[in-house]
């Protein structure tokens, strides 16, 4: 279960990330079914956490999923996009 909750976060971290706005992997974000689908995947790795382990860690285990994948996201497409279109410092 926790391998399924792992995935699950990450799922819809990427799905949350490209529905965004500011994102930069995609020409256009994905619509609203895309933020809803990130919702479902969101509750999906929370319950596989607390279905894993008990309700208090994996209720954190589940944001710790979330947040790992809503911080290393950004890092990834910047570290994707072609160097020409980095902005210099």
């Amino acid at each position: 279960m926790n391998l399924l909750g792992c995935l699950a976060a990450l799922v819809a971290m990427a799905l949350a990330y490209l529905a965004a706005r500011n994102q930069r992997l995609l020409a256009h974000p994905l619509g609203r079914k895309t933020r809803t689908a990130a919702w479902v995947f969101a509750v999906v790795a929370f319950t596989a956490w607390i279905a894993g382990e008990t309700s208090l860690p994996g209720i954190f285990s589940a944001l710790t999923a979330l947040m790992l994948g809503a911080v290393a996201y950004p890092y990834v497409a910047w570290l994707f996009r072609p160097a020409s279109e980095r902005k210099p410092r």
